[in-house]
């Protein structure tokens, strides 16, 4: 058998083109992900917790079911993100007016962790932006959503 020896590739490979939307979606979500977590290291707080956070500020008090709509989660998957939030004081979370019913609700403290990791976040989206070609940045807030609906 013929030994193969590869090329040493400097830096980071390019992702590989994919015909399926889901893994593309995936892999460049992970991607977003670790870049976002790796500016918030030393705040406390991932970037999944400030966009619910960030989405509670702009939502004001909101039923659990109907948040979970807002973010694309299942029902559990909202709950297990929310303890966090919630012990550390940055969510309430409170019984409805039904008992099957829970309403949530960002309190100050969690405004306050916005306004502290608000700047981080601030720094990857121009770092991200400026790393796109022109049109991609309007062009992906613009499809991203539409991708969303379709997906519903």
């Amino acid at each position: 058998m013929e030994d193969v020896k590869r090329k040493a590739v400097k830096g980071p490979r390019r992702p590989v083109a994919t015909p399926c939307l889901c893994a593309a979606l995936r892999q460049a979500s992970r991607a977003v992900t670790r870049l976002y977590d790796s500016e918030f290291r030393g705040s406390g707080m991932r970037v999944t917790q400030f966009t619910l956070l960030s989405l509670l500020e702009r939502s004001g008090e909101i039923g659990q079911g109907d948040l979970g709509e807002l973010a694309s989660l299942d029902g559990t998957t909202l709950t297990r993100s929310l303890r966090p939030l919630e012990r550390s004081g940055w969510v309430a979370v409170q019984a409805g007016a039904d008992r099957r019913q829970r309403r949530v609700a960002i309190t100050q403290a969690g405004k306050a962790k916005l306004d502290q990791v608000r700047p981080a976040w601030r720094k990857v989206q121009e770092r991200l932006h400026k790393s796109l070609p022109d049109g991609t940045w309007d062009s992906l807030f613009a499809a991203l959503p539409e991708v969303t609906q379709a997906a519903r």
